[in-house]
């Protein structure tokens, strides 16, 4: 369990799409002092091993540890946590369900899926539906860790071997649109859209651009319909594509 260590150094950067490369380095910026996390999959030895390495940060508090993937959304109903971790061991049944249902709650918490195994099948399920990356059990606690700031801070996380297919979709997701599509939305919307597409909540957003977290709310739902949008993953290819989002994962100023 989370076996290869993994160092964090000052040679780089972490790349656009989220991926950390030998020598990357990752720095909190604007992550709170304590990020909320609700645990949840059938291995419990190994979510009682990452819950301990989460809490020994100092920097995750663990709300919650369901025994299931599918009873995630209920326990994060209540809890409210800032990112959901799902294990879904080698098969990944009712996946694209629970992280729909786990999207459509408010707020809306991050996810990252822990799987047994490198499946980039697996991979475009879940970034499909809404999640916001997956890693292995084989990496290390350092990487789990360097993984949840990356949800943290709103970006996705996409280990080495993910990213041919995090790409492809982005690509697929560009494709289907009709031309630029901004002229769609409303000043205020094309306004919050990068920042929805960074992943941002509602209350986030409307601390940035000085609105009322109910409004970001019917901004991003306008953003949904006109565009025909249903995923994170898609608003991110869209955003790209439009060019209002770098490739650094950063809004375009």
């Amino acid at each position: 369990m989370f076996s290869n260590v993994w160092k964090m150094t000052r040679a780089g950067r972490a790349n656009a799409l989220g991926w950390l490369g030998p020598g990357a380095m990752w720095v909190r910026d604007g992550v709170p002092d304590v990020v909320a996390v609700v645990l949840a999959g059938r291995q419990s030895l190994l979510l009682a091993g990452v819950k301990r390495i989460l809490e020994e940060t100092g920097r995750f508090r663990v709300r919650g540890v369901a025994p299931a993937c599918e009873q995630a959304p209920p326990l994060a109903r209540t809890t409210h946590p800032d990112i959901v971790v799902l294990e879904v061991g080698h098969s990944g049944r009712n996946l694209s369900s629970v992280i729909r249902e786990l999207n459509s709650l408010t707020p809306t918490p991050r996810i990252l899926v822990l799987a047994a195994e490198e499946d980039s099948a697996l991979l475009d399920r879940v970034l499909h539906a809404g999640g916001m990356g997956c890693i292995t059990t084989a990496r290390s606690g350092k990487r789990m860790v360097a993984a949840l700031d990356f949800l943290a801070v709103g970006r996705m996380y996409v280990p080495r071997w993910g990213t041919c297919t995090l790409r492809k979709r982005l690509e697929d997701n560009g494709s289907n649109s009709h031309g630029n599509g901004l002229d769609r939305l409303s000043r205020s919307e094309r306004r919050i859209l990068p920042l929805v597409a960074l992943g941002l909540t509602s209350r986030e957003i409307g601390a940035r651009v000085f609105l009322a977290p109910k409004t970001v709310e019917n901004y991003r739902a306008n953003i949904r319909r006109k565009l025909e949008l249903r995923t994170r993953a898609e608003i991110v290819g869209f955003a790209l594509e439009a060019g209002v989002l770098t490739e650094h994962g950063r809004e375009r100023r």
